[in-house]
């Protein structure tokens, strides 16, 4: 588990899980707690609890200053240090080279002659 300190951009990350039809996600014992509306939002840590109400340490994230994909029901919210990750730095992913999504040998051609 990570420690964070005031400043820190977090992702959160809810536990994951399969559904009774097999459908990787948020897990079932998690989906329907508010902070699982927030899975994927990027935030800014502003505040910490370290011994909350059951000894758990929260982080009280702010998601106002960035630009979000998933519609955040409200702008602050606590987490668990669990439930949040540090945020990776955007990476451009390389570009392919020539060789690389070209076919096997032998594979580009068929077997019937003047069929290709």
């Amino acid at each position: 588990m990570s420690d964070f300190n005031f400043g820190n951009e977090v992702r959160v990350q809810m536990p994951r899980g399969v559904s009774k039809r097999g459908i990787a996600g948020i897990s079932v014992l998690y989906s329907t707690w508010p902070e699982a509306r927030f899975d994927g939002a990027t935030g800014t840590v502003i505040g910490i609890d370290p011994r909350s109400k059951y000894g758990i340490p929260l982080y009280l994230v702010d998601f106002s200053r960035h630009k979000n994909r998933s519609a955040i029901p409200w702008q602050r919210q606590w987490f668990r240090g669990g439930w949040i990750v540090p945020v990776e730095e955007r990476k451009p992913q390389p570009v392919s080279t020539d060789g690389e999504l070209a076919a096997a040998s032998g594979q580009a051609q068929t077997s019937l002659t003047g069929s290709s």
